[in-house]
């Protein structure tokens, strides 16, 4: 499918209680969420922030409040640095024995737990976001996504109904985030005026450089994709999800964690579950396809009776 250009109108109107003026106790508060973890590359940590001064921190304040009123993000701010980890017990002579942890500007963060605080109350008090997303919001931890799951195997079983599932594993899924795309979809959400154009700038033209023992590599664009290391972007994968939902066909059902889906049907006749997941793995696919996402494999499972499960992996 052609992916045609998305015409973005940030409504730059909007007054709503995304875009108020920053004040001093969300810069507070801010900080306080900020864990004393590396620096980025400005060296300035989180422990700098928690020991300034009420004159400081009003200044911090007007300083946030300059940049979200121009939407211009420093480029310090959009810049990484990646630090390869060695997984326990792995081939230390092969790249994918290595977890990329990326360190970026505590100045950021601060801003970045600004922002995530005013689009989770905007998602929460407007019930943008289905009961089915979870993870990355409050009260939607993993356990209410296996609960989900669990409560409709039982009740399956209790009806004597058959159950199939499939797990979807998206590739990369965050490297991959279509960032127009997910512009887009915090619009549809009523995520509007400077806040998103803020997100906007903040995702765009992104650079990194890796740290290898005492080494720094050459600086490298990032064109795609949510940043590892960056606060907000849990928050934003989250919406990039949120329509998720209309690609599945009447009577399945789906739970979502961070980025792990599982859909699922249940129902007296085996040709009847199988053709609505075949509609919606259909759907799936050109949902996936349009939003610039690749499925790595799937795996589905057979339930007949409870804890007496098939399964098989593509």
């Amino acid at each position: 499918m052609k992916h045609e250009p998305i015409p973005l109108d940030y409504c730059e109107d909007c007054n709503s209680h995304l875009n108020i003026p920053i004040h001093l106790q969300e810069v507070r508060q801010a900080i306080q969420k900020t864990r004393n973890s590396t620096p980025g590359a400005d060296g300035i940590t989180a422990n700098w922030f928690k020991r300034l001064s009420n004159t400081d921190l009003t200044c911090i304040t007007s300083f946030f409040q300059e940049v979200f009123t121009t939407s211009y993000i420093p480029e310090e701010w959009k810049h990484s640095i990646i630090v390869p980890i060695p997984k326990p017990n792995k081939d230390k002579t092969k790249i994918n024995s290595y977890r990329p942890i990326a360190l970026t500007s505590v100045f950021s963060k601060v801003f970045e737990r600004i922002l995530i605080q005013r689009i989770t109350h905007h998602l929460l008090t407007e019930k943008k976001i289905p009961p089915s997303l979870n993870g990355f919001l409050p009260l939607r931890d993993n356990q209410l996504a296996v609960y989900k799951i669990h409560t409709a195997i039982s009740e399956a079983h209790s009806h004597k109904k058959y159950f199939i599932g499939i797990s979807l594993d998206i590739k990369s899924a965050y490297d991959t985030v279509y960032i127009d795309g997910l512009i887009f979809k915090c619009l549809q959400l009523g995520i509007t005026g400077n806040i998103t154009k803020i997100l906007h700038n903040f995702l765009q033209n992104r650079t990194l450089q890796v740290r290898w023992r005492n080494s720094l590599s050459g600086t490298k664009p990032v064109q795609k994709g949510l940043p590892q290391g960056s606060v907000v972007s849990p928050i934003l994968f989250v919406c990039f999800l949120a329509d998720f939902s209309e690609t599945l066909d009447v009577g399945v059902e789906y739970s979502i964690f961070a980025d792990d889906i599982f859909i699922f049907c249940a129902h007296t006749s085996l040709d009847h579950i199988s053709k609505k997941l075949q509609n919606t793995m259909e759907n799936v696919y050109k949902w996936c396809n349009y939003w610039k996402l690749n499925i790595r494999f799937w795996r589905w499972m057979r339930c007949v009776e409870v804890g007496k499960f098939e399964k098989v992996s593509y």
